[in-house]
């Protein structure tokens, strides 16, 4: 009996990235090639390794208990092949490729940019392609192979834990602070603040998030009157002395001297957003994805 090896990666593209189509857009390929693919394993063994009666429609897709053993199979077929690229890269003492990062503006300035600084130094032959993206946006594209490292932030660790078949790597907190247009006295506790008017993110936004796990815990009005993305947008809202807002400390301009229009106060109220870097989970990361991720950790580092 022959079995493709190609057909059984496939088959575990499928079962790692939960469909057809995430895993065409994985391995760039058609999703009517990965269903003739299947339909020829099946042929080739003998087995229904799709459980089509449970799937289709906006149901994900389910492979059959045969399904699943075969594609355990492929999964250990992709370390043997992934051995081989490691091995590839030692014999010859260079690394050269392509790697995409997924990441957002706040981290560009003084994490992405010294990362892929520090990357050039050290592996020459790696070019790393960045692309601005939203959370949802680039984690699909992570799941799809379109992406291979993106940079995600959390109000708590614990959303981790909706995110699964990925893996994260931990790079800094970063911590909040209140930005206050300077024409308004320097506040003393959060309570000064309580009933002035407040900028805060569209919903789902990290600052969204953390204005409203604040009001619970204080009970503070903390009204909205202004909603913005780009933290560029929250600071020229801020100088215009039109509201109050909260911009994590790496979205900060690095000025020698503060900005005339605001102050900077700091109140632990408001903690810090957790920054991890997020890859599809492996036993072993592809050596590009490996130096690419230590170059964000030293970076990370660097701007602790």
């Amino acid at each position: 009996m022959h079995i493709s090896p190609d057909r059984l990666l496939i088959l575990q593209a499928v079962a790692t990235s939960g469909g057809v189509g995430a895993a065409a857009r994985q391995l760039h390929l058609a999703p009517s090639g990965i269903s003739q693919h299947l339909a020829r394993l099946e042929r080739e063994t003998g087995l229904v390794l799709v459980d089509r009666f449970n799937s289709g429609g906006q149901r994900p897709l389910r492979l059959t208990a045969a399904g699943q053993r075969l594609a355990a199979h492929g999964g250990r077929l992709a370390e043997v092949l992934a051995d081989v690229v490691e091995d590839i890269y030692a014999m010859s003492e260079r690394l050269s490729g392509t790697v995409n990062i997924g990441a957002y503006s706040s981290v560009m300035t003084r994490l992405v940019v010294p990362a892929i600084r520090d990357l050039e130094q050290r592996a020459p032959g790696v070019q790393v392609r960045v692309h601005e993206a939203g959370e949802s946006v680039a984690l699909s594209s992570l799941r799809g192979g379109d992406l291979d490292v993106v940079l995600v932030e959390d109000e708590n660790l614990i959303d981790r834990a909706t995110r699964p078949g990925l893996q994260h790597t931990w790079l800094l907190n970063d911590p909040y602070r209140v930005v206050v247009p300077a024409a308004w006295p320097v506040p003393r506790s959060l309570e000064d603040l309580a009933d002035r008017p407040w900028i805060s993110g569209p919903p789902g936004t990290a600052v969204q998030l953390v204005l409203d796990r604040v009001r619970r815990s204080t009970g503070l009005v903390l009204p909205v009157a202004h909603a913005c993305e780009e933290f560029a947008a929250v600071l020229a809202l801020v100088e215009a002395g039109l509201g109050v807002s909260i911009v994590p400390a790496l979205a900060l301009p690095v000025e020698k001297r503060p900005r005339p229009g605001l102050h900077l106060v700091g109140l632990s109220e408001f903690g810090v957003r957790h920054i991890s870097a997020v890859t599809v989970a492996t036993r072993r990361q592809p050596p590009l994805i490996t130096e690419l991720l230590h170059a964000l950790v030293e970076a990370a580092s660097g701007s602790a």
